[in-house]
């Protein structure tokens, strides 16, 4: 959501802009993007993958930047395989994060705003799926399969989270590197994870209080969300359908419903 209450997110075929008053429209079309990054002034960035085809088996990439204006620009040109040292997570001054393969475990790499790259952490993850760094508090969240992980700005690193996994049989039969998805934050530093394999949002206050703040319909399941500033929740999800859709939650009222 940038600062005028627009909300972006991807379906994987189109970039789609909620305005304020809630009409939908696309905002970057016929884009295949995992991931979006506002930066402060605004800019909306995303990348856009593709496959070259079973003769090849290759993959291309590129990173492209909606600036507020309206002009959409690529900031990484085309590059071939997928992009591993460019990600759109992102702190306060602009400085990047991804994961490095070192023998069987991962180890999380920083990129300054000047291009330096160094281990941002000592610990060993296991496979980093998902990441999101808070400009409220200054962390970055990870998602270690199924354990939530939060790195300070020092590096330090704690486990917060890692008894998510529910009983029941995962939405569409999901792995576990799959069962947890994205990840955010509120301005009273509760982390909401959106937990793909049961269908549900989990809210693990600075306690460690693990509740269930939303079940998913049947046949729908969360990827991932936003807080707004007066608490409204707002939840992307996918369905067995492979369609996707945003839900706005009005308390006390029925939900807005964007999408499929």
């Amino acid at each position: 959501m940038d600062k005028e209450g627009n909300v972006f997110y991807t379906d994987l075929a189109h970039v789609w802009k909620i305005s304020e008053e809630g009409k939908r429209t696309i905002a970057v079309e016929n884009v295949h993007t995992h991931e979006l990054y506002l930066d402060s002034n605004g800019n909306l960035y995303g990348e856009h993958e593709w496959y070259n085809g079973e003769v090849t088996d290759t993959w291309g990439n590129y990173v492209w930047c909606l600036s507020k204006n309206g002009n959409f620009e690529r900031v990484v040109t085309n590059l071939e395989g997928f992009i591993d040292n460019t990600t759109l997570i992102r702190d306060n001054e602009g400085n990047s994060y991804w994961p490095k393969k070192l023998g069987n475990s991962e180890v999380l790499i920083k990129q300054s705003v000047n291009g330096d790259n160094y281990a941002f952490s000592t610990h060993q993850f296991d496979d980093i799926r998902w990441m999101y760094f808070s400009k409220d508090d200054k962390n970055l969240y990870v998602v270690d399969i199924l354990k939530i992980k939060k790195v300070t700005p020092s590096g330090h690193d704690e486990v917060l989270a890692e008894n998510l996994k529910e009983n029941e049989s995962a939405f569409m039969g999901v792995a576990d590197r799959h069962y947890v998805f994205g990840l955010w934050t509120d301005t009273q530093r509760n982390i909401y994870v959106a937990l793909y394999g049961s269908g549900k949002v989990k809210k693990i206050n600075p306690k460690g209080e693990i509740t269930t703040v939303f079940n998913s319909a049947e046949g729908w399941s969360p990827c991932g969300g936003l807080i707004e500033k007066d608490g409204t929740l707002w939840i992307m999800e996918f369905s067995t359908k492979n369609s996707t859709r945003v839900r706005k939650v009005v308390h006390n009222e029925e939900d807005i419903i964007y999408g499929n």
